[in-house]
């Protein structure tokens, strides 16, 4: 690598802090940008449930009074009810909750679009503790700050950045978890192993996924531990079980009774719960997908450049890793597997995808659609995406300029993807997979297209008469109603299955709970003819129906 001088130091600080301002601008500018997704209304009705019972827990009784009002002003058929799925933890609903009565927020779009900028804004967060986990790891920050844009530009995470309030809320606590662990393995001291246990207890309350982050610190202390070479003692880890608990109790009301039988429920349900998912033409169960639904997903819906750059920087730490163990004394089982704590960094890092990868593929989890309940994966790809970049920037450093040129080329091209799907890119495909693949999979099953949808008829019936919408999908597009103009609203006439036939319009996702192939629930009437097929990037988002008098 080249020699910096002081000036070409102060010019890349000011760089990097130019790059995360120039995101976070970007970030404050678009996101009113996306739709609404279909449980945002249970998740508002989550925030205040838990809002009134720590409000009247604490004897807060003016905020008692008002989140009661809100929760009871919630309304949506088949919304659930919050008292029988209140497994959600708290951390990013009820300060939702708060901040709506704290700003006086009444119109749904307002109090929505505030959610959207706060799930933003704690991504910002995370990406920059995912800029401090790179260099931390390698010490390089310009390597560092290409591993950060790989992660913001990777199109489904920047599109689900401004909305997805589980998944992405998850990632980032995730991510600031790993962070502490990093900072653990440098200097081994309470501070950091409690704001360890801390953000990984918030993220556990978030996915249960996020058990795993204290199972792998065990894991890595027994490792310690066989190969002699254990220099903490075991009051780290009551610090750690202790403080984990904790911190989890209080992040997660539910566990404040029947603990610990209520994490034992959540876990079930969160392995059990599922619907029927639509797979490159046939019907699954969420919980019985092909072992590769996992891996095919990660495929299609990741850059190219992305998926490059891992393969290449994850082949050759697995075969370093593989030489490594061939190579250990058979007196110290493990000794070997990391000479430093960059190499022990990495396993963990390794070994975290290793296993998720496989937990997921292999075991009864419902996946949904996609793959967003593995999101948090992307942070492991991006990791050796980056360890790739440091090896090629490391091999011939005098080629470095021509090879960040090129790099910052292929940047440019993943703007601009992300620029074509605009404003969804979390419905993303990367240029390699072909039309009939996309359009053979469930894609807009968040129904972030419905509101753009309605504003769109509402613009082609100018007037005030009324407009009769049927649904030909899976989908509860009445919930989106809320969101248009009052004057709007009395226009707009939603129609369930069985009143479809009278609609003037036929909305439909391509979202189904039946096999359409065998169901002809949802087969169009012969009076609708198709008027519209909104596509990008010849991926089918929605279709729009119109009746027609014969």
């Amino acid at each position: 690598m080249y020699k910096k001088t002081n000036k070409m130091k102060n010019f890349e600080n000011f760089f990097i802090i130019l790059i995360f301002i120039l995101y976070f601008f970007i970030g404050t500018q678009i996101y009113a940008d996306y739709g609404f997704y279909i449980d945002e209304k249970f998740h508002r009705s989550n925030g205040f449930y838990w809002l009134n019972f720590i409000s009247d827990f604490l004897g807060f009784e003016n905020l008692k009074e008002i989140s009661k009002v809100k929760l009871d002003q919630i309304q949506g058929f088949t919304l659930p009810e919050i008292k029988k799925w209140n497994q959600y933890g708290i951390i990013f609903d009820l300060p939702a909750a708060y901040l709506e009565i704290f700003f006086n927020l009444n119109e749904p779009v307002k109090y929505f679009q505030l959610r959207h900028f706060l799930v933003f804004s704690i991504f910002f967060s995370g990406s920059i503790y995912f800029y401090k986990i790179l260099f931390n790891r390698f010490n390089n920050k310009l390597i560092s700050l290409l591993g950060f844009i790989l992660l913001i530009l990777t199109p489904r995470i920047f599109g689900d950045a401004f909305w997805n309030n589980k998944d992405i809320i998850f990632l980032s606590f995730y991510v600031i978890s790993i962070y502490f662990y990093f900072k653990f393995i440098d200097l081994p001291t309470y501070k950091n192993l409690i704001l360890f246990s801390l953000f990984a207890a918030i993220a556990t309350s978030m996915r249960i996924a996020g058990i795993f982050l204290p199972f792998s610190f065990l894991l890595f202390y027994f490792f310690d531990l066989i190969s002699r070479k254990n220099k903490i003692g075991i009051n780290f880890i009551f610090v750690l079980l202790t403080s984990y608990i904790f911190f989890l109790t209080i992040s997660w009301p539910l566990l404040w009774s029947e603990w610990p039988a209520s994490l034992f429920s959540i876990l079930n349900l969160d392995m059990a719960f599922g619907g029927q998912v639509h797979f490159l033409g046939e019907y699954y169960p969420s919980q019985y997908l092909p072992q590769y639904y996992l891996i095919f997903w990660i495929l299609v819906s990741t850059p190219v450049l992305h998926i490059i750059l891992f393969f290449h920087g994850f082949i050759n730490y697995s075969k370093r890793l593989v030489m490594r163990y061939f190579k250990i004394e058979k007196i110290s089982f493990y000794s070997d597997l990391w000479r430093s704590r960059a190499e022990k960094k990495d396993f963990f890092i390794f070994l975290n995808l290793v296993l998720f990868i496989c937990a997921l593929s292999f075991l009864n989890i419902s996946l949904y659609n996609s793959w967003r309940l593995g999101y948090f994966i992307y942070i492991f790809i991006i990791y050796f995406s980056t360890y790739s970049i440091y090896l090629i920037f490391k091999i011939k450093s005098e080629h470095f300029f021509k090879k960040l040129i090129i790099l910052l080329i292929l940047i440019c091209f993943l703007i601009f993807r992300n620029y074509l799907y605009h404003p969804y890119q979390s419905v993303y495909f990367n240029f390699l997979v072909p039309e009939k693949i996309k359009n053979n999979l469930d894609i807009d099953y968040t129904g972030l297209s419905g509101i753009a949808f309605l504003k769109e008829i509402i613009k082609k019936e100018p007037g005030e008469y009324e407009i009769k919408i049927g649904i030909n999908s899976w989908y509860p597009l009445w919930r989106m109603v809320e969101l248009l103009d009052k004057k709007d609203q009395t226009r707009i006439k939603i129609l369930y299955h069985d009143k479809r036939s009278e609609a003037d319009y036929l909305y439909s996702n391509r979202i189904y709970d039946v096999d359409k192939r065998y169901y002809k629930k949802y087969d169009i009437p012969v009076e609708f003819e198709k008027i519209k097929e909104f596509k990008i990037d010849k991926t089918i988002i929605y279709e729009v129906y119109k009746k027609f008098k014969k």
